[in-house]
């Protein structure tokens, strides 16, 4: 069953979505992650939200995630607002 995290971030500055892209492609080749999507809610938030192969594969991947955040908040002081996560339970694809 998929796992899915959604987490809301303020930024100290307007977003740089280029560098967002940029940021988020270290993560391409990450076998834990089956899709992951960054949205911007103001010029200075965005939320993301991230699917996992599984619950287990979240756990695999938290180690990773941890660090990948704590480099965030010192590197870019961004602030999390908000985190939820879950398995999937009802899944709709237009694919």
């Amino acid at each position: 069953m998929k796992y899915v995290v959604t987490s809301v971030w303020n930024n100290p500055a307007a977003l740089d979505w280029e560098k967002m892209r940029q940021n988020m492609a270290q993560f391409k080749d990450n076998p834990h992650i089956a899709e992951a999507h960054w949205y911007e809610i103001d010029e200075t938030t965005h939320g993301s939200v991230v699917t996992y192969h599984s619950k287990e594969a979240y756990e695999t991947n938290l180690a990773t995630q941890k660090e990948y955040r704590a480099q965030s908040v010192k590197e870019r002081s961004v602030q999390m607002l908000h985190e939820a996560h879950g398995e999937c339970h009802s899944e709709l694809s237009s694919l």
